[in-house]
């Protein structure tokens, strides 16, 4: 074979493993050394293809894709500064145990740190922040160089789907020319598939649930975000169990049809908890997490300061997320396996309190976002308007705490993303858009106005593909969280260093993308429009004051307080 031959024998034989163990979609930033994969895959009916020009927004398109539809999705840039770039999105990847195959194309050997241009280290660039990494050879003549990559890509496949799930990174190099044959075709050998995690208790680890749950007369469950491919069985298992759920808005259990289960959530526990008169009567002998850790700082400050005997965490790992230190035991099993598990209903010593405390902290909140015209009840507005099968991403930061208390059990049936691997603000425009690209359904983003100028690069996307997603901005011109914490008490600094006031608003943005655009001046504005169908990419923005919104927060809350201090 000659060079151009071997190039393309190589390249079909790398994507054929990767097709070969679930990779459908692929993310790609143009550029010259990537070239050979690029029209490897565009070249592939089998793949489904999107690009995006901005690496950093790039990678987080990727990961809402594999976010949404819980498949490895494949993200190829160039060399040199390009493969930098994907480092938030793969931190966020490796944290929240999302699957992407990251592709960074690379000089050939003998041009790496000798100053040739486009070049950069990129072995092992991810460090720790990948589950494995697989640095390529060159294409070659040699009979077993391409059986080689092929069994390379599909290793690379399964480690990122092997409970926890994680990215990975390929470092593929290329000498020129870089021109594939695309003609030239290698089948795929359509192999098994991947080995999952455990997904059934053994007979001892049943025994001892069993044991700890039928002698529990206080026990409490901690729902933190789950694969939506696991709420039903989760759902089945809560209800057999009986036990008060203090449901995190990203384990869409707040969203049930199960008769049964919706007398047992509590979402409004995070309001209820900030009361600590109210953490000895609600003092729970057993504790079963099930998930990660929630949102909620006051739930972790009432944990640790009630202490139970009994602490489950549910985590398909050995490596199980315990941050506040508190676990006894650790099932390493997804948490679909409960659903095999039959409890004996027994009476419960705190459910019937818990659910006083919520009912009265419900109508609290619906009366609040009734009445109230400031950031909060616009979040609870917009959740309350949300459509039937409507999907919701919501930015870290403020927004998701803003969820966290405006978002009421309902029986629609309704998703909730957020990107909670690190927290961060960065790429959620981008991460929402891949989302919607997953699930082909209209996403409805909120951010805030940091977090939107932060990732407005995401926007691009909008002049590659269709893209169906409404954007709330919900613009406190500034860090809107911070003036919750003790930093805001510092009056000559805070401003500066926390506030960050940009004085923009977003119209021009949008017009700049030719994005329908409405400046919301009233809930009911924002009712009518997120209700009402709508197709495309728009933005809504909702200009509220920083300081007013942190007030009325504190009213809200304190009436909660008085509240449940009266069930007492």
């Amino acid at each position: 074979m000659n060079y151009k031959e071997q190039l393309t024998h190589y390249v079909r034989s790398l994507l054929s493993g990767l097709k070969d163990y679930g990779v459908e979609e692929v993310v790609i930033s143009p550029g010259s050394r990537s070239t050979p994969l690029a029209y490897g895959f565009v070249s592939d009916e089998d793949f489904k293809h999107s690009i995006q020009v901005d690496e950093r927004s790039a990678a987080f398109f990727a990961l809402g894709i594999a976010k949404a539809s819980e498949k490895p999705v494949a993200l190829l840039c160039t060399s040199g500064s390009a493969a930098a770039n994907y480092f938030p999105a793969l931190v966020e990847a490796y944290y929240a145990r999302v699957p992407l195959i990251v592709l960074t194309a690379d000089r050939p050997h003998e041009l790496r740190q000798v100053g040739a241009p486009q070049t950069i280290d990129q072995v092992k660039l991810y460090g720790d922040h990948v589950k494995w990494f697989f640095d390529f050879p060159v294409a070659d003549g040699h009979e077993a160089t391409a059986p080689f990559v092929y069994h390379q890509a599909s290793r690379g496949i399964q480690s990122s789907m092997t409970h926890p799930r994680g990215p990975v990174h390929f470092n593929i190099p290329f000498r020129e020319p870089l021109m594939i044959d695309f003609a030239q075709k290698v089948p795929g050998k359509k192999p098994r598939t991947y080995l999952n995690v455990q997904s059934h208790l053994d007979i001892q680890a049943v025994k001892n649930l069993k044991d700890i749950v039928e002698s529990s007369k206080k026990g409490i469950v901690v729902a933190g975000e789950i694969l939506v491919s696991e709420k039903h069985q989760v759902e089945s298992f809560l209800a057999n169990l009986g036990w008060p759920v203090l449901a995190d808005p990203l384990s869409n259990l707040r969203s049930t049809e199960h008769p049964e289960l919706q007398s047992l959530i509590i979402e409004n526990y995070d309001a209820i908890l900030k009361n600590d008169t109210l953490y000895p009567p609600l003092s729970p002998d057993t504790v079963i997490r099930i998930g990660a850790q929630p949102v909620s700082k006051f739930l972790g400050i009432f944990l640790q300061h009630v202490k139970p005997s009994n602490f489950l965490i549910v985590d398909e790992h050995p490596n199980f997320r315990d941050a506040l230190g508190l676990a006894t035991q650790h099932l390493s099993v997804l948490p679909s396996a409960l659903h095999h598990l039959s409890v004996t209903k027994k009476g419960h010593d705190t459910l019937t309190l818990w659910n006083d405390l919520n009912r009265l902290a419900r109508e609290e909140v619906a009366h609040y976002i009734g009445n109230e015209v400031e950031e909060g009840a616009y979040v609870g507005t917009l959740i309350q308007s949300l459509p039937e099968e409507s999907v919701l991403f919501t930015s870290s930061s403020m927004p998701i705490r803003d969820v966290d208390t405006f978002y009421s059990l309902t029986s629609k049936n309704q998703t909730v993303y957020a990107n909670r691997g690190t927290n961060g603000i960065d790429g959620v425009v981008s991460t929402a858009l891949g989302v919607q690209k997953a699930l082909q359904k209209h996403v409805y983003l909120l951010i805030g106005d940091l977090a939107m100028l932060h990732d407005s690069n995401g926007l691009l996307l909008s002049r590659y593909q269709h893209l169906d997603a409404t954007i709330v901005i919900v613009n406190n011109d500034g860090g809107g969280i911070f003036s919750y914490l003790p930093q805001s008490q510092e009056e000559v600094y805070f401003e500066k260093l926390f506030g960050t006031s940009s004085g923009l608003t977003f119209e021009k943005l949008a017009e700049l993308y030719q994005l329908s655009y409405t400046l919301i001046d009233s809930k009911e504005q924002l009712a009518k429009l997120v209700s009402e169908p709508f197709k495309g990419l728009r933005i809504l923005e909702v200009t509220t004051n920083r300081q007013l919104n942190t007030k009325r927060h504190r009213v809200l809350w304190q009436r909660i307080k008085e509240g449940g201090e009266k069930l007492l």
